[in-house]
């Protein structure tokens, strides 16, 4: 019988933690929980490993403000008890915001990952890009070329998109949205972007663009709901 006590952890990954990889940064996690000397729980069998899970891989290279992990402790440790323990050996670049204890049999993050919240900082200043996002918006159907390794087909992008909204305030413009994240239904931010600098007849370059995840978000009757919640009694 599995006694372990399930959490869920929201965490930062910027400045130059950015540019390690998912697969790294698991290692990373495994290293920095047996440094926390948190009673991580193992899977069984042969070769037995941490029982830690993360929501969506983050692309390298963009930061993450609200990113998820649930792990299984062997018994019970107080939320910010986990919080703290794991901030004191953490670098700069990743820190802990917050601790849940869920109910074990609670969908675990990566099923449970749904929309996300994006903030992207264009190249320049279009003056003209409220009209092309409102059009976007407008728009029933979305068909876009999606290029696979056997074969291209066409995808209708419209139904992964909640909102778009434009912020001209400084000297770029910068676009945040909500888009589908998750094995129900993913668009990355980069075909998005694609697709609305051709709608400008502008040329897209993803290096110059800053693009930063911000929150993960589950789907409950219809509403969005933050993974990582505040604590709650289990």
């Amino acid at each position: 019988m599995n006694n372990n006590i399930k959490y869920r952890l929201e965490f930062t990954k910027t400045d130059k933690m950015i540019y390690i990889g998912h697969l790294d940064l698991l290692k990373f996690f495994q290293r920095i929980i047996k440094r926390a000397k948190l009673p991580i729980g193992y899977s069984w069998g042969y070769n037995p490993h941490q029982l830690i899970t993360f929501a969506l891989p983050l692309p390298l290279g963009m930061s993450g403000l609200g990113e998820i992990a649930d792990i299984q402790l062997t018994r019970r440790v107080e939320c910010d008890e986990i919080k703290n323990m794991l901030n004191s050996v953490l670098p700069s670049g990743i820190s802990i915001l917050k601790a849940s204890e869920m109910d074990f049999h609670d969908t675990g993050c990566a099923a449970a990952v749904a929309w996300a919240d994006y903030s992207i900082s264009l190249n320049k200043k279009f003056d003209d890009i409220r009209s092309t996002v409102d059009s976007i918006m407008e728009k029933e159907e979305i068909n876009i070329e999606k290029v696979g390794k056997k074969k291209t087909r066409t995808v209708d992008i419209r139904s992964l998109i909640r909102y778009i909204s434009v912020d001209n305030g400084g000297d770029v413009t910068v676009l945040n949205c909500n888009i589908a994240a998750g094995s129900q239904g993913n668009l990355k931010p980069d075909v998005l972007l694609k697709y609305i600098y051709s709608s400008m007849d502008e040329e897209f370059d993803i290096t110059k663009t800053d693009i930063v995840r911000k929150t993960l978000y589950t789907q409950e009757k219809g509403v969005l709901v933050p993974l990582c919640q505040e604590e709650r009694s289990i």
